[in-house]
């Protein structure tokens, strides 16, 4: 199991006032932030702006972000936990390669709403050259290696398959959502990911 923590409001009632209301104004600035990177351009936008489009300063934009690069990873990076959660958790009898699709298509089950902010979200990642294959620090990337690792038998520092199995997949979904916003989010996300994961699972799909 990963060391990650889970990124979830599950249980919003059970938590601290304080860390709700943390959360919450980290969320408004993540929107205010996204909304200006939408409108001009993200090279175009300052702290500076973000913070006064939040309403606030620019001390506390920076108690909740590093960086303007951490505000416009901060979505990718909540979906990537997810991901990884929900491919922790996937039946032990599936191959990686089988329960990392199904992971990240769980990940991809959307509200027309929460659709059209995804939307907004990686046309600005693409814009701005920041759509790596999988958000957030390092950690995140080498909890999806391990669990493919631990699903293929393998180890990481000798065997290729659990590199394959996750650059690969992740790979797929990156072409998708690439279709997706090239078509301006006419069609389901989730429904370019399936159909990216059905031409790839024929591949590798036994890994």
């Amino acid at each position: 199991m990963s060391a990650i923590p889970e990124q979830s409001a599950a249980s919003p009632g059970r938590r601290p006032m304080s860390e709700r209301r943390r959360d919450f104004v980290r969320l408004e600035i993540e929107h205010a932030g996204m909304d200006l990177f939408a409108q001009r351009g993200y090279d175009n936008v300052t702290v500076a702006d973000i913070a006064a489009a939040a309403g606030i300063g620019r001390r506390t934009f920076f108690h909740h972000f590093r960086s303007k690069e951490e505000l416009l990873s901060a979505y990718d990076t909540r979906l990537a936990i997810r991901a990884l959660h929900a491919f922790e958790r996937r039946p032990a009898t599936e191959s990686a390669a089988v329960a990392l699709c199904a992971a990240i298509l769980s990940t991809a089950e959307m509200s027309d709403e929460d659709e059209r902010v995804a939307l907004q979200r990686n046309t600005v990642l693409q814009q701005a050259q920041a759509d790596t294959l999988i958000a957030g620090p390092p950690e995140v990337a080498e909890a999806f290696l391990d669990e493919a690792a631990t699903r293929t038998r393998t180890r990481l520092d000798r065997d290729l398959s659990p590199h394959v199995v996750v650059w690969t997949v992740f790979a797929a979904a990156r072409a998708a959502t690439r279709v997706w916003i090239a078509e301006e989010g006419r069609g389901r996300l989730h429904a370019r990911l399936e159909e990216a994961f059905g031409q790839l699972l024929g591949g590798i799909g036994e890994l």
